[in-house]
């Protein structure tokens, strides 16, 4: 018999892409939603430091779950299928919705305490996808020889003066 409220409302729900929620017999106890950014600092000749941008890092969320024992075996086994394929899931809070994560790490408490049922602490992280773009480059210029060191000039000996010109030319005569 499960021995968690049924009654008890949600605190998240996750989604598949067809907005139908996965493992909906695993209790969500918490979710704690991470945004963060990494300011990227420079150093100046002065010694200074400066912040002149910073990258908005992908949104994690810590969900704490707990699986009844009746369900357990079937339910872990379903969130290690996701975890495995990498599906795109949608965390649906009561604040806002955060598409395209997957779940990073899922470890889970066995202990005598917790008897009947199974603590899971997944975390998600949203996966952020680029579509490379291609285009046409303009036919390049024909280099010039004096412009160009890979000029193809077969080997060269080193003039006089060059070699009047080396440190090294006194001690190799």
């Amino acid at each position: 018999m499960n021995d968690f409220p049924t009654n008890a409302q949600d605190v998240v729900a996750v989604l598949d892409s067809s907005f139908a929620q996965v493992f909906p017999d695993a209790r969500a106890l918490k979710v704690s939603i991470s945004r963060a950014s990494k300011a990227m600092e420079h150093p100046l000749e002065t010694g200074a430091t400066i912040t002149d941008h910073r990258i908005i890092l992908p949104v994690t969320a810590e969900l704490s779950v707990v699986i009844a024992s009746e369900d357990f075996r079937a339910v872990y086994q379903q969130i290690g299928e996701l975890f495995r394929r990498g599906e795109l899931l949608t965390v649906q809070t009561r604040v806002e919705s955060f598409p395209s994560m997957l779940i990073e790490k899922m470890p889970h408490e066995e202990s005598a305490d917790m008897i009947d049922g199974v603590a899971l602490a997944l975390t998600l992280k949203e996966a952020k996808f680029v579509t490379p773009q291609f285009s046409t480059l303009p036919p390049s210029k024909v280099a010039r020889p004096k412009d160009s060191d890979t000029v193809k000039r077969g080997q060269q000996q080193p003039t006089e003066s060059a070699k009047q010109g080396s440190i090294l030319s006194g001690w190799f005569k």
